[in-house]
């Protein structure tokens, strides 16, 4: 029994080892991992869910490019597709586009791998449809996420490659990109254009990159070439991402990235092709990446901005990478379709134009009343925008035409409201600005009280302007002008009665300095007259003295000090009169003093 057991247990360990051998064999050959893709399978065009009732039916069941398709056996194709899924969209999308497409074609063979991009805008048929769309319309057609989004778009880019089969898909919220670099750590890049989302800024230069940088800088489009520049840093971002993961050693690591985001992650991809894919990258060198874009140039019809193809470019960009010849219709080629975009221009030309004047007149209105405009309406009127870039970016003109009614009626609502709140708020303004100045000019003549009720009532009419209420600015601004002309007339009042008594006084006090002028000028003429009358009497020291007291009496006169001229001038008075009584008293003894003996006229008789 013992023995049955061992060769039981020894059979299930020798399985696990066999499926384990077998599970690595498969994973370091990706090949085997793909050989049922490259089996052409029956391509079957695919409903369109959002059918415009307008248009005819298409009457074929198999698009006959796809009936035979191109084979490989060394090669498998896989479709990314970027969702437009972004944090800003949301609310005002209600189905996702592809904002990326690429068609990855991986040589197992020759170890190499093409990424060819396809511009979101590229104009081509959509099968199942008449008219022509922008290719990234495809994904909604098939019903978006919930429908058949993916075999839509697969099916539009084949059919678009003329057979070319595409045989996997990989469909990613774009911030699964976001993501995944920050599980990586961020990476290291040279960027080279600065990049501004809302409040977000990525400056230009190299530096390190985390996932919402990573996904801000490849989602712009806000460069001279729109999204034909996008696509070129979003395929040296994937380049980049590819050399950072390789660079740390983190290729392998993939399969587990996956599962920590794979519900943001929609492909038909099982876990072990993720994985033998992986290591598939590790082997591959970066030189082995070819690096397309399908070739044209810009398209414009309404101002809506598609990519036209440039048919014999696409041909021999397929040529250089399948070794393949397609078949291509002219009708599709850049050079017919701008002839033909020439008619439908003028039936949409109007009703684009018109939405771009709606819009320029709701950013004049932000820049004109950017002093009183509240943030609600600028953000309705942005809405209105937004709005209407999308129904003209959708072509639709009932779209159109309903958008551009509804902002037209906004912005003419808005405008009148904006000119009676920008009167009101200027009265007020100037009001406030006339009272600051009076309060400075009769600040010397404003009671307590009057000054007091001033500041509240200003008080009230900033916060009216800072609430942008037009009635309340309106009702606080007349009553603080009816305040204020009272205040202001009192105060003149006062000043008018302050100005006449300083007048008197100023009136008496230039009397009294005439006076005390006069009178120090008399005085100084009569010491100097009195001063050369006494030359041979007065001392010499007495002279100095005197005219220092001149001197000083002079200067003190042009300082108009009444007080200090008086005081001199009685001081240079009194000194005078007692150094003249002095001089005085020396002239009369000089005269009474006898000759003397020797002199010849007292020997006369």
């Amino acid at each position: 029994m013992k023995k049955y057991i061992f060769i039981i247990i020894g059979a299930i360990v020798l399985s696990i080892i066999g499926y384990g051998v077998y599970t690595y064999y498969q994973i370091n050959n990706p090949k085997g991992l793909f050989d049922e893709a490259v089996k052409p399978p029956q391509k079957e065009i695919i409903a369109d869910k959002n059918e415009d009732k307008t248009e005819t039916p298409v009457v074929a069941e198999v698009d006959p490019l796809l009936e035979d398709p191109f084979e490989f056996t060394d090669r498998v194709n896989f479709l990314f597709l970027g969702l437009d899924a972004s944090v800003e969209r949301y609310g005002i999308m209600d189905t996702f586009r592809t904002d990326t497409i690429m068609l990855i074609s991986a040589d197992f063979e020759n170890n190499k791998v093409d990424i060819i991009s396809i511009p979101r805008d590229s104009y081509v048929e959509i099968p199942g449809r008449e008219k022509r769309e922008k290719i990234n319309a495809a994904f909604t057609r098939g019903g978006g996420l919930k429908g058949k989004g993916f075999e839509k778009s697969i099916e539009t880019v084949s059919h678009f490659l003329g057979g070319i089969p595409v045989h996997h898909y990989i469909g990613v919220d774009m911030n699964v990109v976001k993501d995944v670099v920050n599980i990586m750590g961020g990476i290291d890049y040279d960027v080279d254009i600065r990049v501004q989302i809302g409040e977000r800024v990525v400056e230009k230069g190299f530096q390190h990159l985390d996932g919402q940088q990573v996904l801000d800088y490849s989602r712009t489009r806000r460069t001279g070439r729109g999204d034909i520049d996008r696509i070129d840093r979003q395929q040296r971002i994937v380049m980049a991402i590819f050399k950072e993961l390789k660079s740390t050693k983190q290729l392998l690591k993939l399969p587990r990235y996956y599962r920590m985001v794979m519900e943001r992650v929609h492909t038909d991809l099982d876990i072990k092709q993720i994985a033998g894919l992986a290591l598939f990258a590790v082997r591959m060198e970066q030189d082995n990446i070819g690096r397309h874009m399908i070739p044209g140039g810009f398209l414009n019809m309404d101002k809506i901005s598609y990519w036209g193809i440039d048919e014999r470019g696409k041909k021999n960009l397929i040529r250089e990478v399948f070794g393949v010849d397609i078949e291509i219709d002219p009708k599709n080629d850049i050079k017919f379709i701008k002839n033909e975009l020439k008619e439908k221009e003028k039936v949409f030309r109007g009703l684009a134009a018109e939405s771009r004047q709606l819009a320029e007149g709701g950013n004049r209105l932000i820049s004109g009343y950017d002093k009183v405009i509240k943030e609600d309406e600028i953000e309705r009127i942005k809405y209105h925008i937004s709005k209407a870039d999308h129904a003209v970016e959708g072509g639709d003109l009932d779209s159109v035409k309903k958008e551009n009614a509804e902002f037209r009626t906004y912005i003419s609502d808005l405008k009148t409201v904006l000119s009676q709140r920008s009167d009101a708020i200027n009265k007020a303004e100037t009001l406030l600005s006339d009272i600051a100045g009076k309060m400075k000019k009769y600040q010397d003549y404003m009671k307590a009280e009057e000054r007091d009720t001033l500041d509240i009532k200003i008080g009230a009419a900033n916060k009216a302007i800072a609430k942008r209420d037009t009635k309340s600015i309106e009702k606080i601004t007349n009553d603080l002008e009816e305040y204020s002309i009272k205040v202001f007339k009192d105060c003149q009042k006062r000043k008018e009665a302050k100005e006449k008594e300083d007048k008197e006084k100023e009136d008496r006090a230039a009397a009294e300095l005439k006076v005390a002028k006069e009178k120090a000028n008399k005085i100084i003429k009569s010491v100097e007259s009195n001063i050369e009358a006494y030359k041979n009497f007065i001392q010499l020291k007495e002279k100095d003295n005197l005219k220092k007291g001149i001197a000083s009496l002079k200067t003190t006169i042009d300082s108009k000090d009444i007080k200090r001229i008086n005081k001199e001038a009685d001081e240079l008075e009194k000194a005078g009169k007692d150094i003249f009584k002095k001089c005085e008293e020396r002239k009369k003894d000089e005269e009474k003093e006898p000759p003397e003996e020797n002199d010849p006229e007292s020997n006369e008789g």
